[in-house]
């Protein structure tokens, strides 16, 4: 097993264009056929756009973020938040995403998103954690375990801190991943009102 302390290929990410610019690539192709967020965007355009701004503006100053980058490839991207720092957009970010959004999707996604947005932010625990917003492996490089690579460098923070972690997940194939991360499920929601499904799940430290 890879070392994350030692992962020459794991790179900490920083507001720089090139960074921001290859989180958004990695996250829009692993999250293209994501069930919950198409059905909240109402299609998977807006995505790229969407993850660059919430990257630039709340996950990497507010949290944390990393790319694993091997073989001259960007394969996987993980962005997190720290406990206590606040999820709201500046003005002009929203509104290019409110624009993108309604471009491709319609008004209604918007109605979707911001009251998905809402439900979920009410489930959060109500004690300190780490919420991993996404972590995502380019379909090309699916299976190959990049994706316990990637979250290595979240889960130590959490480890090294005694926090918790928790996250959304919007894939049943997924639940084995995370759980073999140590994560449980500690309450699952129907995202629609016709069954479409998400794993709210937590992690208690090492």
């Amino acid at each position: 097993m890879t070392d994350p302390m030692s992962d020459p290929h794991i790179k900490t990410c920083t507001r720089d264009n090139a960074d921001i610019e290859a989180l958004a690539n990695v996250m829009a192709k692993g999250f293209a056929d994501d069930p919950v967020m198409n059905w909240a965007l109402g299609s998977p355009k807006p995505q790229k756009l969407m993850f660059s701004l919430l990257a630039r503006h709340i996950y990497l100053p507010r949290g944390g973020g990393v790319l694993l980058h091997e073989d001259g490839e960007n394969k996987a991207a993980c962005l997190w938040l720290h406990p206590g720092q606040s999820k709201n957009f500046a003005f002009f970010p929203t509104l290019r995403l409110t624009a993108s959004v309604v471009r491709h999707s319609g008004p209604s996604a918007i109605r979707r998103t911001l009251d998905l947005d809402a439900r979920l932010d009410a489930k959060h625990p109500p004690f300190a954690h780490v919420y991993l917003f996404a972590i995502a492996v380019d379909p090309r490089f699916q299976g190959q375990g990049l994706g316990k690579r990637v979250m290595a460098p979240m889960l130590r923070y959490c480890d090294e801190h005694g926090l918790p972690a928790y996250l959304e997940n919007s894939k049943a194939q997924n639940l084995g991943f995370y759980r073999g991360r140590g994560f449980e499920v500690v309450e699952d929601i129907d995202v629609d009102g016709n069954g479409l499904p998400m794993w709210l799940m937590l992690r208690q430290p090492a």
